[in-house]
């Protein structure tokens, strides 16, 4: 009795032990609207988006609708790269959890689990996310930009089938309006995330 639940308890704490692991290129979102730079496009599902740094931040100004801005820099990422490479691995075995949707029918999730740090807006309700499948058997549950917060089940960014060795690059913006206020301008901010792979 006593091993069985000691084992319970290694699955639940420990799930990198069961075979079940992400290993991300980058943690790190800093967003520099006083950074240095010409103005900078990428291109990120099939759209251009401008990258956060003084130029853009006076295009924001010169207009009157919100904006989406990809991060000055990933910290981790190559340089030029303004997304996040994750590989996710997990093991020849059912989960010992089901979610209601992400993991739900025998797969793993991939879920953000802490953000911390401060952006110059609310993030619960100016960060989004896109998650693109690069290969192995997983299903995005952000396809197109879709608010962190909003993210279906806890925050599930990708269901991923069990056996499996995935790589997801996931995006992130900032969405800021020529209206807001900030104490001091330009505005700066930096967020880190922590991911995990739940059986669940």
């Amino acid at each position: 009795m006593g091993r069985a639940l000691s084992l319970l308890l290694l699955a639940l704490l420990l799930p990198e032990a069961l075979g079940q692991s992400v290993d991300c290129d980058a943690t790190d979102l800093v967003y520099d609207f006083s950074a240095p730079g010409s103005l900078t496009q990428v291109t990120a599902a099939g759209q251009p988006y401008y990258v956060a740094n003084q130029a853009s931040y006076l295009l924001l100004l010169d207009g009157a609708a919100p904006m989406r801005f990809l991060p000055t820099v990933v910290t981790g990422a190559l340089g030029g790269v303004y997304r996040m490479a994750c590989t996710v691995r997990t093991p020849n075995r059912n989960p010992i959890r089901r979610g209601t949707l992400c993991g739900a029918d025998r797969n793993f999730c991939l879920r953000v689990t802490g953000v911390s740090g401060s952006l110059p807006v609310d993030w619960t309700s100016r960060l989004y996310v896109l998650v693109q499948v690069v290969s192995g058997n997983a299903t995005s549950f952000a396809p197109t930009p879709t608010l962190l917060s909003a993210v279906p089940d806890n925050r599930g960014l990708a269901d991923v089938q069990r056996n499996t060795t995935a790589l997801l690059h996931i995006y992130y913006w900032v969405e800021v309006s020529p209206y807001d206020l900030f104490p001091t301008l330009p505005a700066t901010g930096t967020l880190t995330l922590t991911y995990q792979v739940q059986g669940d």
